[in-house]
């Protein structure tokens, strides 16, 4: 026997959605009335219209999650990077690595060049990028990241702390080669950079040459060890030119048309 579909409150609508936890629905419930009143489209088409609006909402609550949980310092974009002053890196290579095949493959990418170039706001950008995509991404500094090391090893965290690093499709670490590390430090960041090997991609940026990393570690042995791991299955950039911020700070300020100064706003 078929059951008739009789008239439903607006209260008992809700109520039923909530129990259901189909939020994006509830939350949309007076649009998505509009469209059916609108439309008329048959019991079908509209049943798989509220469908894809509950996944379309969940989607975008997951991302929004994923972005908060990656800690970028700055927003960045792929469209915003200046190819035409920053033309040691093709626009296709960057696309291929948008594609992010190199994560699914376990791989590590490495951004080198000196301070300016953009090395930061590609590694931000593709960051971006893969969180849109779905993944798990975690963005440190390499001070922070020492800091959060030494800060959860007096706390007896450290494991935990890396464990939930490994946890991410993509770790991206930046600025390394600012900061000098100790033994403590550099057998920890050994110890995590094991870890991702093959398990989790890394994207990682410097101002070094490979031959200068000696220089960042206890002994030339962890560095060798660690770049061993790196590069194993790496894609390398090395990125040349000018300082984006010196560029922006040689051009004179222009004239708005209120009559003020404005000058180029700051690439990083």
């Amino acid at each position: 026997m078929i059951r008739t579909i009789g008239t439903c409150s607006l209260e008992t609508l809700e109520q039923n959605l909530k129990r259901l936890k189909l939020k994006h629905i509830r939350d949309n419930l007076e649009a998505i009335n509009e469209v059916a009143l609108a439309e008329e489209p048959s019991y079908l088409d509209f049943f798989s219209y509220l469908v894809e609006e509950e996944i379309k909402g969940r989607e975008n609550t997951q991302k929004a999650r994923r972005l908060k949980a990656a800690r970028f310092p700055t927003w960045r974009t792929l469209e915003e990077f200046d190819f035409s002053f920053q033309n040691s890196v093709s626009q296709q290579t960057v696309r291929e690595l948008s594609t992010f095949k190199f994560i699914e493959a376990k791989e590590n990418l490495i951004l080198l060049g000196p301070s300016g170039v953009g090395k930061s706001h590609l590694a931000i950008a593709l960051g971006i990028e893969a969180v849109n995509a779905g993944y798990h991404v975690h963005f440190t500094t390499m001070d922070d990241l020492a800091n959060k090391m030494y800060a959860c090893l007096a706390d007896g965290g450290l494991p935990r702390y890396i464990r939930s690093l490994l946890r991410n499709d993509l770790i991206i670490l930046d600025e390394v080669g600012y900061l000098t590390l100790d033994k403590i430090a550099s057998d920890h960041l050994f110890q995590l950079i094991s870890k991702t090997y093959e398990n989790v991609s890394m994207i990682i940026t410097s101002n070094l040459d490979f031959s200068d990393w000696g220089t960042l570690f206890a002994s030339p042995s962890t560095a060798a060890a660690v770049l061993d791991r790196l590069l194993h299955h790496a894609h390398v950039i090395v990125l040349r030119g000018e300082s984006y911020r010196i560029r922006n700070r040689l051009v004179p300020p222009q004239k708005n048309p209120a009559g003020g100064c404005q000058s180029e706003e700051e690439d990083t």
